[in-house]
């Protein structure tokens, strides 16, 4: 017979496993996929049209407690390669453990990398460990955000509780050139409420731009965010926080500071 804990234990649920590796490489004016590999739940997509572009898919959904995703791309020398995500991730309530994403990007020299995910929407009691680990050199350029959204607005949901650790790490040259963490823990709405945190607001970004001429674009950048964040320069590195009450706000405010740090336009999967 079992015993009164047993009988009561919850069944072992199903995780998501996902990896994907993508290698571009410079064939005569060109960047061109060299190696393409995948498994599981994560895919990726490279579309027809100007320019390289890799688009990341979730197959699973979402990212629920237990997940675990793997996402590695290099960009080889004088290489110029974007990377964006089919629609936005949503992070799913969890029952205990986190869900885990590494992101991982090698930038060889003279290329530009421009990482542009699309939303991460964090349901309440959801939980997320996230990493983005950048090797560049010296001469590469990166643009690099990370949108976040607590809770849907349309379902009228307010994120209570929950975890979130976000962690980025840029080496340029060998040398650690950034180093960023954001971590909200249990008590999430308290937390962002004062206005030293989101001031109650329900979206932000971070953004990092690092380039030969990052500093010379930080007048530029300020104007196109205005009002809804600040940012900063400092040894060829441009950094800035974007706030918005919703997605869709910060969405607008992140159009505007990406295109004025980016030759051509936004991905196409962003307006679909």
């Amino acid at each position: 017979m079992l015993d009164a804990v047993s009988a009561f234990e919850m069944p072992a649920l199903q995780r998501a496993r996902g990896s994907v590796r993508v290698v571009a490489k410079r064939r005569g004016e060109a960047t061109v996929i060299e190696r393409l590999y995948q498994r599981g739940s994560a895919k990726a997509r490279i579309p027809n049209g100007e320019g390289f572009e890799v688009v990341l898919l979730n197959t699973a959904g979402g990212v629920a407690g237990g997940d675990r995703f793997e996402n590695r791309i290099e960009a080889a020398p004088e290489t110029c390669v974007t990377v964006t995500t089919q629609t936005a991730e949503r992070i799913y309530r969890s029952m205990g453990e986190a869900g885990r994403v590494e992101n991982m990007l090698h930038l060889g020299a003279g290329s530009r990398l421009d990482w542009l995910p699309q939303e991460t929407i964090l349901f309440d009691r959801a939980r997320l460990s996230r990493t983005l680990d950048i090797d560049m050199a010296g001469d590469a350029t990166l643009l690099a955000i990370e949108p976040l959204v607590l809770g849907r607005a349309a379902m009228g949901e307010t994120v209570q509780t929950g975890f979130l650790s976000d962690r980025w790490r840029v080496r340029r040259g060998g040398t650690l050139a950034y180093a960023d963490a954001l971590r909200l823990d249990r008590k999430i709405e308290e937390i962002t409420r004062p206005a030293a945190a989101l001031a109650g607001m329900r979206a932000c970004a971070s953004l990092v731009y690092i380039a030969p001429d990052a500093e010379d674009r930080l007048d530029t950048l300020r104007e196109a965010i205005g009002d809804d964040g600040g940012a900063s320069a400092w040894n060829g590195l441009l950094a800035a926080r974007i706030v918005a009450p919703d997605g869709a706000g910060l969405r607008a405010a992140l159009i505007r500071a990406v295109l004025c740090l980016r030759p051509g336009p936004l991905p196409r999967v962003w307006f679909t």
